[in-house]
């Protein structure tokens, strides 16, 4: 009587990882776990290394590499390739689907000496159409959740065989992950894991339990010591039990082969079932600014497919597909401004060199519906700046690309702040009504607090001017939107008309205003203009802050200055973003922090600098005010 065990292992970091943390993972984790492999060869092995954490070992740790590719020629160890960037493939157009499988099996042989027949899924995200994607980039197998053989009504013994599946004609391994010992192992004691191992002991040795998770849960999050302890004592046992015997997918193939054909639905393992409902790109619905850089990756794809797969392009655009920043479940995901922020970094310089490669025209406006909700967008490109306004939701700006060689950002790659299941019981949080983005209009309540406004202090915007469905006009090369609002702070409302005009300069954006009185009486407003933006975030140390007519802030501060008209993100070592508003306002700037969760309950993380330019307005009937708002790059 014997069962198969097969460990995978997975090793990751996200693009755009802080490197205090990816080192700190390196000593904690890493250089724990290849020790004690090290110390057993006979102990056989199945690991995967996604793409990132590759490129990151390359740059920073190449001694590292080659430790690692002496120990997988033991023989002992199987190693399992995937996407490049760790990528969410069923997101992917079916071209990108192959390119990331094909790059991440290069990346593994050329580092690491091996050729990977199986691969690792980010995510693990199931998707009935893959196997013809992985088929093309020569994949064998794949590793996915019991949860969802389960949901076709497989059996208990059934997920613990390996099975085929296809699609148009391609077929595919299937080995499926036991979830019950992912959930004890190491948690439990070396004792306990062992004898659940051996409830799948059969004559023939047919059934195996697949343990397939994250290198992390030993020594970063569990202490070093107790993990290595831990999986020294596991690995002792393995070695001296003849009921338990340690194999690979590949080893097992070889004597078991598959049980039969199987068709899969849609799914991944429990957790990432709740929080996405079910289906992976719900993430793009359910947060507006996932379904942004999701769009922002196709849009890019247009621009340089007619490039040769081998320019530097694709590479920076494959980077920008890395899942981590796509979705949110428990913890950090799209909430984490680093990662946004290194998705539009790549998925920018692959736009900037698709159009020096292409030769683009200098300034281009594109009708589009660039986020795929059945509205246009507006497009403003340049060689310098992208500029995106969104007409349906307030006339706002939406996208802020700066394409500088070395410093290509998104200053609008904010997070609104969504109402999460682990939220639920804080008293003081609301969520934002509206995406926090830029050029967005309020007219204040009388008494209104810079409090009220990062804190959405209900009813305190009386008109329907944020969230209008604006009418727009392309001439030349600028964007005109316009929407006659309602303001309902007397008995009935009073009509009020607003008009922005969004113009590419040589050196940044304009934007000019046009209020309107079309009442057949004098009005009194404070009309307030919104902006939100993302400041380049360095590595820790280096000071983030804006300044106010010239005052510097840390970007953790509060101001609130009168006569004030122009504000400026300041980023050590790069190039100041400076807004400047022709007439002078009373501006308030507050940074804005989402509510997100950690292991010590939910903590504060920012998520950009508000700023708000208020104008109290005294308006004849029939009375415009006018105001221009330039938004320039530094040098």
């Amino acid at each position: 009587m014997k069962t198969s065990f097969i460990f995978v292992v997975h090793f990751h970091q996200p693009v755009g990882q802080l490197s205090s943390v990816f080192h700190r993972v390196q000593r904690n984790s890493y250089l724990l776990l290849t020790k004690i492999f090290e110390r057993f060869p006979e102990m056989r092995l199945t690991l995967h290394f996604s793409g990132p954490l590759l490129l990151m070992w390359r740059k920073h740790y190449p001694g590292y590499l080659e430790r690692l590719k002496r120990l997988i020629s033991r023989g002992n160890i199987e190693v399992l390739g995937g996407s490049y960037s760790e990528a969410p493939l069923p997101l992917l157009p079916f071209e990108d689907r192959v390119t990331q499988l094909r790059a991440g099996r290069r990346l593994v042989e050329e580092l690491l000496g091996a050729r990977p027949k199986g691969a690792w899924l980010a995510e693990r995200i199931w998707d009935p159409t893959l196997p013809a994607a992985l088929w093309e980039a020569g994949y064998q197998y794949v590793v996915v959740d019991d949860e969802v053989g389960y949901r076709i009504g497989l059996s208990e013994k059934d997920v613990h065989r390996a099975w085929l599946t296809e699609y148009s004609g391609r077929s595919l391994g299937v080995f499926f992950i036991d979830a019950r010992v992912r959930y004890i192992l190491p948690w439990k004691s070396p004792e306990e894991v062992l004898e659940y191992l051996k409830n799948y002991a059969d004559a023939e040795g047919s059934l195996y339990v697949l343990w397939g998770s994250d290198a992390e849960k030993f020594g970063e999050w569990w202490n070093a010591s107790d993990a290595e302890k831990w999986l020294t004592k596991f690995f002792e046992m393995l070695k001296s039990n003849h009921a338990v015997e340690t194999s690979t997918p590949q080893r097992y193939l070889a004597s078991k082969g598959y049980r039969g054909l199987v068709y899969l639905p849609p799914g991944s393992y429990d957790k990432m079932q709740e929080w996405s409902g079910g289906y992976f790109p719900n993430f793009l619905r359910n947060y507006r600014e996932s379904n942004n850089m999701h769009k922002k990756m196709l849009w890019v794809r247009r621009k340089i497919s007619r490039l040769r797969e081998d320019h530097p392009a694709y590479e920076e655009y494959m980077l920008g597909q890395c899942n981590d920043a796509y979705w949110h479940g428990l913890f950090g995901g799209i909430y984490l401004p680093f990662l946004r922020q290194s998705v539009y970094e790549h998925l920018i310089r692959a736009e900037r060199m698709a159009e020096e490669a292409l030769e683009a025209e200098n300034v281009r406006i594109v009708e589009t519906d660039f986020d795929y909700d059945g509205e246009m967008e507006l497009l403003l490109e340049s060689k310098r700046m992208n500029a995106y306004v969104k007409p349906s939701d307030g006339g706002s700006l939406f996208e802020l690309d700066i394409k500088l060689e070395g410093y290509e950002h998104n200053f609008q790659a904010t997070m609104s702040r969504y109402m999460e299941s682990y939220l639920e019981n804080v008293s003081d949080f609301r969520p934002d009504w509206y995406r926090r983005v830029s050029f967005r209009d309020h007219v204040w309540r009388e008494g209104v607090t810079i409090n009220d406004w990062t804190g959405n202090t209900p009813y305190i915007d009386t008109s329907d001017l944020a969230l209008g469905r604006n009418i727009y006009y392309i001439k030349e090369d600028e964007v005109h939107v316009m929407f006659t609002g309602k303001e309902w702070s007397l008995n009935k409302p009073r009509l009020i008309f607003v008009e922005k005009t969004y113009r590419l300069e040589t050196n940044g954006l304009q934007v000019k205003y046009r209020v309107k009185n079309i009442e057949k009486s004098s009005v009194h407003y404070l009309f307030s203009t919104e902006l939100t933006f993302l400041p380049r975030l360095p590595e820790e140390g280096v000071k983030v802050g804006y300044g106010i007519n010239g005052e510097y802030k840390c970007i953790e501060d509060t101001a609130a200055v009168e006569k004030a008209n122009e504000v400026s993100l300041i980023t050590e070592g790069y190039p100041r973003l400076i807004i400047k508003s022709e007439a002078r306002a009373y501006v308030w700037a507050a940074p804005l922090h989402s509510l997100s969760m950690t292991e010590k309950g939910p903590r504060k993380m920012f998520q950009g600098l508000g700023i708000l330019f208020n104008y109290p307005l005294d308006l004849e009937a029939g009375q415009e005010f006018f105001n221009t708002f330039n938004v320039e790059i530094e040098g």
